[in-house]
This record gives C-alpha cells, structure tokens and sequence, in this order.
C-alpha cells in the first residue's frame, strides 16, 4: 500500500462533497449533487447533477456544462428526473425521461431556487419574482428606493400542456413541502433576509394559492415542514437559529384538525435536523448528539434508535437523509472517510459506501480525531474536537460560524490544512452550539462573547492540563461569528500569539444598521439596540487599546451578511493605535472565498503570516 501523504492545498481543491439527495421511492436510483470546494474566475461554481442505479452501483450525470446544476428531484414513478441550472441570470429546468432516454429543457423566467414533483405530470417550483425594472435598469436607469420594492420568492406550478401557473402572489416563501393537493411552506410577509427570523409555518393550497398561517413564535424560527401522507399533521423543526438554512432543533408536531401542537422532543440532549414521515402516525428522524448522528423512528411519543454512527453527514450545517422503505442514503464523511454516499439497511444496521466521488483523495493521509468534554467556568459541560500534531505543536483554535452551528469530524477541510503544516487544532462546541439539544444551543441568548468565550478559554485549559498543548504558542481563528469571536478574544485575554479573523463583526451597533440581518443580532442579544449597552459592550471595536496580539483580518467586499466595512473600522482602529494588523480584501467575494485565486493566495498568505509570528 503507497504512503499516505500529508494534505495539501491542491488535495484540498480535489475535495468533493454530495448534497442534496432524493432516494426515489421503489429504492431503485438515487440522484444527488456533486460540489466542489471553489468556483473559476468569472464563472460559475460548478455542481453536477448524478444518478446513481442501486442495484448495479452505475453512476451517470446529469448537467449543463459550465452551469450550476442543482435541486434534483425524481418522480414519484421513478421514470422521470427534474432538475435546476443556473449560468449567471439565466435559469433552466430539466426534465428527463429514463424510459425514453430523452430529455426536455425549459427556459425560467425568474431566479428558481428549488422543486419538488407534486404528481407524475406536476411539477412545483420555488422562483423570485422578476424584476419589474431589469430592462430600465439596463438602461442605467437603476436607482431605487432600499427595501421599498420586495421580489418575493413565490410558489408556480408546471406541467408539459399547461406550462408555468402561479401558485402564490405577494407572500414570501422560503422553503415547501408538497402533499397532494395541500403545501406546507416557511413564510413570511416580507422577503427581506431579515424577515427569515419572523416567519410563520403555513399550509398553502395547491389549487387556490391561499395561505393559512398555522404556527408562529416570535422569539424562535421555524424550517422543514413536512405533511403526513393523509394531511392530517405537520411536523417541523424549531429553535432560536442565527443563520438560514443553519437548521437544528427541536421537532414540533401541529395536529391540523385540532390546530394543536407540541414539541416531541422536549428536553432531548440531542439536535434534529430532518425528518421523513412513514404512515400518518410514524416517521424517521435523524439527529446529532456531540456528532454521533443517528436515525430514529418517532410513533406515539415513543423513540426508537434505528442506526448511530459517528462522523459527519452533508450538508453540515443542516444535515440531511432521504429514505425509501427501510433503507437510507446520508452524505457521510469522518476523519478516516471522505465523503461519499452510505446506504444503511435500518433493519440490519449494514452499511454500504455507494459513491466513490473522492476516490482521489485515498492517498491523503487520516488525521487522528479525538472527542474531548471539559467543564467551562461556571461547571457546564462542553465538548468539542482536538486534532494533535504532536506533544508541544502550536494549537490553532477554530471557532466555528453560527453561533448555532458546530464543528464536526471531517476527512479533509481547513483543520487538515493546518495539522499538514505542523498545527495541533481545537475545534470547541462552545455554548450555542447544535449537538446537545435546543437548550444547549440557546445558552448565548442575550450574552454572546460572554460565557461562549470562557467555554473556548477553559477547554484550552483542558488541553494544556490533560494532552500536552503548549500555552505559550497559542493562536485563533475563525469565520463570521468565529470570525467574531477570534477578533473578541484578542480584546478580553493576551494568551494568543495571533488572530486570523475572518469576514467577522468589529461593532454590533454599525452591524446592526448595515448588515440584511439586523432581525437576527437583536433577537440574540435579546435587547433593542438602540438602548446601546449591551451592543457596545460586546463589540472587540471598543477594546482595541487592549490588544496585543498580532491580527490578520480578512474580508470579501461583497458580503451581504457582514459588510466589509465591520473589518475597515477594526483595521483603523487598530492601525490607529500602532497594533500589528494587516486586511486581506478580496473582491466579488461574499460572505466566504470561493474563487481558487482568492483561495491559494489566503493560504499562502496565512502561513507566511503565521510563520513570521512563531
């Protein structure tokens, strides 16, 4: 057998992951989404669309070349297969007949985020609105006033004879569940990206368009509805969330005819994330507790534990299954697995690797991966995951994004990086974090940068005290609210040798204002931030005369989430008072680097960083 050899940046632009997946019901085919790590200059990040035949393990694509192709569906017949390209504006739906090996393309007028096939013939679709002004715009005539012209994301239908039908007009829909003639949909009145954290669960007619609002809670959100087979109940997730899409909680269940609801899981020390109805009665259910994932049946208040397995499973942060009598499909990665497609028999517990989409990374050598709890400052216990590069290596400490997110084991990511090029990595779980339950994860209410941060601090204690880290060679780093966080810490402690923040908040109070999540931080912090206090008291922009540790901040010009100029104010502020800092900017990136350019060049430049700090 070859040497395995040490991650390197090319391994990691090799990396693919699978999403998305749709088992069809008679278990036959599987379709999924084949991702990359990193998008082209001037293109789009590509994404294929596969289908995988159970029964022979034969793989085929589906996709546009130089398009992202995604949201693939098959019909409840298993004959036909849907699909959604995107090049730039323009939007296409594929339908392809398997029986006829033939296939159809049909021009979207509008930006379509997703589908889902009603009957055989039906299709139903989730579009934004057209622009009313694209064409004036054109024109250079593009003024408008902010937030006084909402597109909405809106419900159509469509079949081959009748073409495209509005379903919903002037109600914003973020994600459905089509039963029949009944839909179930996350909405909102308005379809601004703060109005995501005040939505509303709702049954939506198929054939009328009218919109009932059946749950709401002002001080959490809500996602993944699902009808039962008979429309009788909806079950869905809750719990208070900092990102769309980031969704982990509690399952609550809403008996239709009684208009009564409950939460199933009241209390569990574990986070859920899908479900999947069985009869009117039963469903599965998979969920995480400190990373050991595992799909459960839920029936009359009693749970029974099907399969548990530890590791990662796709997409991370809002994991996933699809299931077919009693056989399931999960995009599952751990540190000695990359990430492939695993079939699980839940009768037999039997496992079976279907995919082979990273058969190029075999040679990359597996990184130990190591569970570890620790009690924070006021005796709660955390837990997180130490990756070691040996007795006395440097320890970087990644802080994961959300804060209702959470660091999981992984074959290949930013951690293996930094272990390849001689850095022992702590990836703490810290309070707010999903993975031991809604309770848990809704601990930083109205105290972020609080006792999140002595969580951080007290599992580094852990790791000098009990697996050989060196105190004195100590860094940080991490994105958005990790980017937060490792900008916050350098304020409250001296104990790191350097801070690589990344696209993170310097201000709460200007972040409030600039950012299209200001919903989300007063939520939060639990506090109306004009009062100003607490916003003041937990931004890093206030303490810069404290640092000491050497910054490197880094930012996309374009991001939406945490506009650029959080790091503009936290790079003069420091400059101004003679603090070591230099800002890498990379322009039309978001909130994250995507291109491969942007990608090499933050590398490079953070180990030569690192290395004229050690």
């Amino acid at each position: 057998m070859a040497k395995e050899h040490e991650h390197t940046i090319e391994d990691y632009f090799n990396w693919k992951y699978a999403t998305d997946v749709d088992f069809c019901k008679d278990g036959t085919k599987v379709a999924f989404v084949v991702s990359g790590v990193f998008k082209n200059f001037k293109e789009e990040l590509i994404t294929e669309v596969a289908v995988l035949t159970t029964k022979d393990g034969k793989q085929r694509t589906f996709s546009q070349q130089g398009w992202a192709n995604y949201s693939p569906r098959i019909s409840p017949s298993g004959r036909k297969l849907a699909y959604l390209s995107k090049k730039d504006e323009e939007y296409r739906m594929m339908i392809y007949n398997f029986e006829s090996d033939s296939g159809q393309e049909i021009v979207v007028e509008g930006s379509a985020e997703s589908l889902q096939w009603g009957t055989e013939d039906l299709l139903i679709i989730l579009m934004r609105d057209r622009d009313p002004m694209k064409e004036e715009k054109g024109k250079g005539n593009d003024g408008y006033f902010f937030e006084e012209d909402p597109r909405y994301d809106s419900l159509w239908s469509y079949d081959s004879v009748a073409g495209f039908h509005r379903i919903t007009n002037g109600t914003q829909i973020w994600e459905f569940n089509v039963n029949g003639n009944e839909i179930a949909a996350i909405t909102s009145s308005l379809p601004y990206e703060w109005s995501w954290y005040e939505s509303n669960v709702s049954l939506i007619g198929l054939n009328d368009g009218k919109v009932k609002k059946i749950y709401s809670k002002k001080e959490r959100q809500v996602a993944k509805p699902r009808l039962s087979p008979d429309n009788k109940k909806l079950i869905f997730l809750e719990s208070l969330w900092s990102d769309r899409g980031v969704n982990s909680g509690d399952i609550m269940v809403v008996d239709l005819k009684r208009q009564k609801s409950e939460n199933l899981t009241e209390g569990d020390v574990e986070s859920y994330s899908e479900m999947q109805w069985i009869d009117g009665e039963r469903f599965y259910a998979l969920s995480n507790k400190e990373g050991t994932f595992s799909i459960s049946t839920f029936s009359s208040d009693k749970r029974t534990v099907l399969w548990s397995k530890y590791g990662s499973v796709y997409r991370q942060w809002s994991p996933s299954f699809s299931i077919s009598g009693s056989q399931a499909i999960l995009s599952f990665e751990s540190a000695k697995q990359p990430n492939e497609l695993l079939l699980v028999d839940l009768n037999t517990k039997k496992e079976k690797v279907i995919t082979k989409i990273n058969k190029q990374l075999m040679g990359c050598k597996r990184y130990k991966s190591e569970k570890v709890r620790w009690k924070s400052k006021d005796g709660l216990e955390v837990w997180g995951i130490f990756r070691s590069a040996g007795r006395n290596a440097p320890l970087m400490v990644m802080v994961h994004g959300g804060p209702t997110g959470s660091s999981f084991d992984s074959f290949i990511s930013m951690s293996t990086i930094f272990l390849s090029n001689g850095y022992s990595v702590f990836l703490p779980n810290y309070r707010g974090s999903v993975g031991k339950g809604r309770k848990y994860a809704e601990l930083n209410l109205g105290d972020m940068g609080g006792m999140d941060l002595q969580d951080i601090l007290a599992g580094i204690d852990y790791l000098v005290e009990h697996k050989g880290v060196n105190r004195q060679d100590l860094f940080i780093t991490g994105g958005s609210y990790g980017g937060y966080m490792s900008a916050w810490a350098i304020t409250q402690t001296d104990i790191f040798k350097g801070s690589i923040s990344l696209f993170g908040i310097s201000d709460w109070i200007s972040f409030h204002g600039v950012s299209n999540l200001p919903t989300w931080d007063r939520l939060h912090y639990n506090e109306d931030p004009y009062k100003f206090e607490k916003f003041i008291k937990f931004s890093p922009l206030w303490y810069v005369d404290s640092v000491k540790t050497p910054v490197l901040l880094a930012h996309g010009i374009e991001d939406p989430y945490v506009p650029v100029g959080q790091y503009y104010q936290f790079y003069r502020a420091l400059k101004d008072k003679g603090k070591d800092v230099r800002l890498l900017l990379f322009p039309r990136e978001g909130h994250g680097f995507r291109e491969r350019k942007h990608q090499e060049k933050f590398y490079r430049e953070i180990f030569d960083w690192l290395k004229e700090r050690r």
